[in-house]
């Protein structure tokens, strides 16, 4: 997967996460994005997610795994519960 393509996934990810979290927090997700850090953005999306204690869908779980695994990252074991 290249780096658009992860960038394109994580941004619709954040768009389709609106009122999961504060809006500013998604708009700054957003601009990590749009600036090239989707790894970064990925990780505070997650740390939020789990700091609000979000219902995630088990889609958008498995997608954000997916995502991570095609950055060679690793997400909290509290997302991988999610699945």
């Amino acid at each position: 997967m290249d780096l658009k393509e992860t960038e394109a996934r994580l941004d619709a990810i954040l768009v389709g996460a609106e009122g999961w979290l504060p809006p500013e927090q998604l708009a700054e997700m957003r601009g990590l994005v749009a600036a090239g850090e989707p790894g970064i953005a990925l990780e505070n999306f997650c740390t939020q997610l789990e700091e609000f204690d979000v219902v995630i869908p088990a889609d958008v779980v498995n997608e954000l795994i997916g995502l991570a695994a095609g950055m060679g990252m690793t997400l909290s074991p509290w997302i991988d519960s999610r699945a």
